[in-house]
């Protein structure tokens, strides 16, 4: 009977995800990062929105085959996540290796070029914040984002989606030794900036207002976890601690910001003088 011709239509590839949304599923269809298998669209009695054509003809163009299905179908592939009347079947994306990334031509640039920054990430667990990360980081001019590879959530579809499709565009870096890497930057000649919602917590580590910050060499930012924020052993790798001041004396309990929306207004802060200075 007709009831089950969906199921027939839903045989999904060992190994694949699935991609929701109509930024992820465009950018993962114009920028050929993954394998892709089936694109499916929300079937409609009229004719489709712009956007769900539109990815139909990208699909096509890239020899994706296209299914229209109904809504529920969609709400099951994508286990009820806003999907926008789109879902993508594809090959994960993972997180590439630090040591693919250096080549000759990047340090020359690196030595030429003070106004280079880094996010590094400790511990970012939840999969909406580091989207949200991720899209701050792009937007704003962030060379490049590097992860813990312990304790950090995956590349998953719900990243993407929170990074409204730039985890398709942008890579995204993971290192297993955090410590050793911010060390062997450090010795290069790169300032290490950590980031506090609480100064009197921090010993040892200069803190100053994220306004006050001058920026005169290749830059590590380091974004603490959820909850815990920076680790003591990585604390005591920052040259500084940066702090944003809050606009009002708080409540109680009452302490910080979200980890994305903080790094947003810090990173703002630091990227801003990378194009007063024209570079």
């Amino acid at each position: 009977g007709r009831r089950r011709e969906p199921e027939r239509w839903l045989q999904r590839t060992v190994g694949t995800e699935i991609l929701f949304g109509v930024a992820p599923c465009s950018m993962a269809l114009a920028h050929a990062r993954r394998d892709l298998f089936q694109l499916f669209l929300k079937r409609t009695g009229g004719s489709p929105r712009p956007a769900l054509g539109e990815l139909a003809l990208q699909a096509t163009a890239r020899g994706v085959p296209v299914c229209h299905v109904p809504r529920r179908e969609l709400d099951r592939l994508c286990r009820g996540q806003v999907h926008q009347g789109v879902c993508l079947e594809a090959t994960p994306l993972h997180y590439r290796s630090l040591g693919d990334a250096e080549t000759p031509h990047e340090g020359a640039e690196q030595g030429r070029q003070p106004r280079v920054v880094w996010l590094v990430l400790e511990h970012i667990q939840d999969p909406m914040n580091l989207g949200a990360l991720l899209r701050s980081a792009y937007f704003l001019g962030v060379d490049r984002v590097v992860t813990s590879h312990r304790n950090s959530c995956p590349l998953t579809p719900t990243v993407s989606k929170a990074s409204a499709g730039v985890m398709e565009v942008f890579d995204v870096y993971s290192t297993d030794d955090l410590q050793s890497f911010l060390k062997a930057k450090a010795a290069e000649g790169w300032e290490v900036v950590g980031t506090v919602s609480n100064p009197e917590e921090v010993e040892d580590v200069p803190v100053i207002n994220c306004l006050e910050f001058r920026w005169e060499k290749p830059v590590i930012i380091v974004i603490g976890s959820e909850g815990e924020g920076l680790s003591l052993e990585t604390q005591l790798l920052c040259h500084r601690m940066l702090a944003i001041p809050p606009g009002r004396a708080l409540h109680r309990g009452i302490e910080s910001l979200n980890v994305s929306v903080a790094t947003g207004i810090l990173l703002h802060s630091i990227c801003s003088q990378k194009r007063r200075h024209g570079d």
